[in-house]
């Protein structure tokens, strides 16, 4: 029924004026109904009342393609250890949280730098495990990576100070 009024719509609204214009219907084989501006034996001709076609306009602007989609903004930040802090650990183990937001997509990888430089290979986790730091004062740094390599996301720099025992008092 509803494409029935559809090519209905569309032959009232196409061409000259629709008090100029005749439409037809007959069955095909199939026993559909088919409408056409020239006659068919056996066609019968339909008196369109113009009054009973007119719709409200509809937006479609839903229905096009949006070419442009929202770029996502990533942000990642070092959660554990925090800045500035101190830690006592004799076997220079220290373990780094990252966070990542939004969720990453599949794909992205993370890593951490130690002082400037990496501590290890890419991951798709933000939990690292570092062995053996000596004492001091570091830096560490987050970043992130999209599926084709590209950073998308770095953290600020967090400064952490690890206290170990002198390898002179062992």
């Amino acid at each position: 029924m509803l494409r029935l009024y559809w090519v209905i719509l569309c032959l009232v609204y196409s061409g000259s004026a629709v008090s100029d214009q005749k439409v037809y219907r007959w069955k095909d084989k199939n026993g559909n109904w088919v409408y056409s501006d020239v006659p068919k034996k056996g066609s019968e001709k339909v008196k369109l009342n113009t009054n009973m076609l007119t719709m409200p306009a509809t937006d479609t602007s839903i229905l096009a393609p949006n070419s442009t989609t929202p770029a996502v903004t990533y942000k990642a930040k070092i959660t554990a250890p925090s800045d500035q802090q101190t830690l006592r650990e004799n076997s220079g183990s220290v373990y780094v949280n990252g966070l990542v937001t939004p969720r990453f997509a599949n794909g992205f990888q993370v890593q951490l730098f130690l002082n400037g430089k990496p501590a290890g290979p890419k991951q798709t986790s933000a939990s690292f495990a570092l062995r053996d730091l000596p004492r001091g004062e570091h830096k560490l740094q987050m970043k992130v990576f999209d599926d084709k390599g590209m950073l998308v996301a770095q953290s600020a720099v967090t400064t952490f100070f690890l206290h170990r025992a002198s390898l002179l008092n062992r």
